[in-house]
């Protein structure tokens, strides 16, 4: 975790510095080491929220590019009492979920579920080989209006099996300059479709309160 409180106001951790999760209010301690990313940690115990998972630096350099205010915000169900730490809420109401480890397919209905108004932001450079097997398997453009790229799935990870059949929009960040939105993709055949989108206009757009846009092919004269 990022944030936690300390005398009342949400902050980062700092060496020997001691905080109360957002969440429960449970004692927080910096852990502030050379290998991990600097983060906060539940005192002796394991984190309140079972959805969340440990903070990598891709998690943070991505939660960075919104507000601060924006980050790891309580969401409250007050009809059951059920709390979960959205990644990332904006004022408009969009949930953004930055997912880097894998996660079951009940996991992922029950927090679009939970959340409502959401997309997910799926680390694609996780397993070592899915970035090689997305660049080969994928041809096109099988559309220009907007651009879609066809994809022949040839690797082990299940990358695209597991994110195919939920129910938000899913974005795949393979460490480029752009994202990669599952439009489709059939687990028995292997093939499907990615819609490239700039990472600076997804979050331009997140931040303005726009649906992601999409990308279409400049027509020549």
């Amino acid at each position: 975790m990022r944030l936690a409180v300390v005398e009342g106001e949400r902050a980062d951790p700092l060496p020997k510095l001691k905080g109360h999760c957002p969440n429960c209010g449970g004692e927080m301690v910096a852990k502030c080491g050379r290998v991990k990313v600097w983060h906060w940690s539940h005192k002796g115990r394991p984190p309140c929220d079972p959805w969340w998972e440990s903070e990598t630096e891709w998690h943070r350099a991505w939660k960075s590019k919104f507000p601060i205010e924006w980050q790891e915000i309580v969401a409250f169900d007050p009809v059951t009492g059920e709390k979960h730490i959205a990644d990332v809420k904006t004022p408009h109401g969009l949930v953004i979920e930055f997912q880097h480890s894998p996660i079951s397919p009940e996991e992922i209905r029950a927090r679009e579920a939970f959340y409502g108004n959401m997309i997910w932001i799926v680390d694609g450079t996780r397993a070592p080989l899915d970035t090689s097997y997305f660049n080969m398997g994928t041809w096109g453009p099988i559309d220009e209006n907007p651009i879609a790229y066809g994809i022949h799935w040839l690797g082990r990870g299940r990358l695209f099996h597991n994110w195919c059949q939920v129910g938000a929009k899913v974005y795949l960040d393979f460490g480029t300059d752009l994202l990669f939105r599952l439009i489709t993709f059939n687990p028995d055949t292997k093939k499907g479709a990615t819609g490239p989108i700039h990472k600076t206009t997804a979050i331009q757009d997140c931040l303005d309160g726009r649906p992601v846009s999409v990308l279409f092919r400049e027509k020549t004269a």
